[in-house]
């Protein structure tokens, strides 16, 4: 599953780069989340932004360019392939596809879909990304969709995804996800940007800045330790920085 979320995102990403979703939300801009197959998102949030139709439009791969039906078969056919993967990063749909492909698969290809897709829904906004992730099924599947959704996002624009996910809208732990990706590519300015939040960043954001400062500012990251709130796992912490980590 991570070797294929990995290329997932890598793929997607590059697809959903050229996407015109901005940074802000509007709140008339949130129509109202059809059911899917008995699901419902765990957020209030319906999918923000306009889609725009995407079939039979050139886009990054042959598969945009087949009817619904034909798509919708490859796409389901793909589960059982090798490299299938590619096959469904390959298709950008819009929202109405995205619910359709979701009532087709197996149950047990749920969790898995509904992440490929929310991440793919990010050509038409975070808010539908984040809303096809509550589709995932069980807590911990809607859970490690959003996360997906957050990572994918932040390799866009990790300060809107970053000041999003604080609002508090989803769990905490997709502002770590967003933390994560952010420091990856720019340590500097999530570093700043978190100073900036003060107590509303969750310890479990800042556990995700520490790792990463540790390599290159000790000192920092052993002062982003002693701001956890939580002081079991503010002494931990530190013991483990000073220990070597």
């Amino acid at each position: 599953m991570k070797t294929t979320f990995t290329h997932l995102l890598a793929a997607l990403v590059g697809m959903a780069a050229g996407s015109p979703w901005g940074t802000g939300l509007d709140e008339n801009e949130r129509p109202a989340v059809a059911a899917v197959a008995g699901y419902r998102p765990v957020a209030a949030d319906g999918p923000g932004g306009k889609a725009r139709p995407v079939s039979g439009k050139a886009g990054p791969d042959a598969q945009d360019l087949l009817d619904r039906g034909e798509r919708k078969a490859a796409w389901l056919a793909s589960f059982g392939e090798a490299g299938g993967w590619e096959v469904r990063a390959g298709m950008m749909v819009g929202w109405d596809e995205a619910q359709a492909l979701l009532e087709a698969v197996e149950p047990e290809q749920r969790g898995l879909a509904a992440m490929e897709l929310a991440v793919g829904l990010l050509h038409e906004s975070p808010q539908a990304a984040m809303a096809m992730a509550g589709f995932a099924g069980d807590a911990a599947a809607v859970g490690d969709a959003q996360r997906a959704v957050s990572v994918a996002w932040a390799q866009l624009d990790p300060r809107a995804a970053a000041e999003w996910m604080i609002s508090g809208k989803v769990g905490s732990g997709c502002l770590a996800a967003v933390v994560g990706a952010w420091a990856g590519s720019d340590l500097h300015a999530v570093s700043v940007w978190m100073a900036g939040q003060g107590a509303a960043v969750s310890d479990e954001a800042r556990l995700a800045l520490i790792e990463p400062l540790l390599e290159v500012e000790p000192d920092s990251a052993r002062g982003w330790a002693a701001s956890l709130a939580d002081a079991g796992i503010r002494r931990l912490t530190l013991e483990r920085i000073d220990a070597g980590f």
